[in-house]
């Protein structure tokens, strides 16, 4: 557009120069007119550099332009990036606690089992112990029994040799001798019967002794020892359980 008017320009100038004026002579038409074409080529170099200066700033507005667009998404970018950031945070703190609780959960878990390994280990011994002493009464038991149909075979072969008056006469004494030993028995059950009642703490083969009511009382079969108080107990050397 420029270019176009200094064009108009130029020839407007030369026209006037060269058909307008008449006492003008030819060397001053010429060099008016070198001196009017080297204005134009003055004005459109400035007006070509300042052509270029107007794209060139017109580029840079408009670099300008998309570098603060960028830089807007840039720090929005970054405003998410901060609040998930703080979301991670939370979170790592959160499964923290929870791991710290699921640790001393562990923990108390581990000394329950423990606990109860342990309580398994003493019902354990305790089983085996009562085990032996049921076999060795069951073999005090067979014994027993042995003893007393050998007793009988005899008293049977020593009633038949005997006389009849003889044999009365055992009868007679052998009633009133069961009679007797039926009175001593009972007298001996009666007593047995008031100390266990008054005795009812247990001692165990273990060395622990079980109070009535206790954890343990009414499992523990293998009595070895009767108490009537925890003193007696810890005298003999017994310990209560843990």
């Amino acid at each position: 557009m420029i270019a176009a008017i200094l064009v108009l320009l130029l020839g407007g100038v030369l026209i006037h120069v060269w058909f307008r004026v008449k006492d003008m002579g030819t060397r001053k038409k010429v060099g008016y007119s070198f001196a009017s074409f080297f204005v134009f080529l003055i004005a459109f170099i400035f007006a070509d550099i300042n052509s270029d200066v107007q794209i060139n700033l017109q580029n840079e507005q408009g670099k300008n332009e998309q570098l603060t667009e960028n830089v807007s998404a840039l720090e929005s970018s970054q405003d998410d990036l901060e609040s998930q950031l703080e979301a991670l945070h939370i979170s790592v703190t959160d499964l923290e606690d929870e791991l710290t609780s699921v640790t001393k959960e562990k923990d108390t878990l581990q000394k329950k089992f423990e606990s109860l390994e342990k309580e398994n280990k003493e019902l354990t011994d305790e089983n085996t112990v009562f085990k032996k002493e049921a076999e060795k009464a069951k073999e005090i038991a067979s014994v027993k029994s042995e003893v007393h149909t050998a007793s009988s075979k005899t008293s049977e072969s020593s009633n038949a040799s005997n006389a009849d008056g003889e044999s009365s006469n055992t009868s007679k004494s052998s009633s009133e001798s069961g009679k007797t030993l039926n009175d001593s028995t009972s007298t001996s059950d009666d007593s047995n019967s008031t100390d266990a009642a008054s005795c009812d703490i247990k001692g165990s083969v273990n060395g622990i002794y079980h109070v009535p009511g206790s954890r343990y009382y009414n499992q523990t079969k293998n009595v070895v020892q009767w108490f009537c108080s925890t003193a007696e107990a810890e005298a003999a050397g017994y310990r209560a359980p843990k």
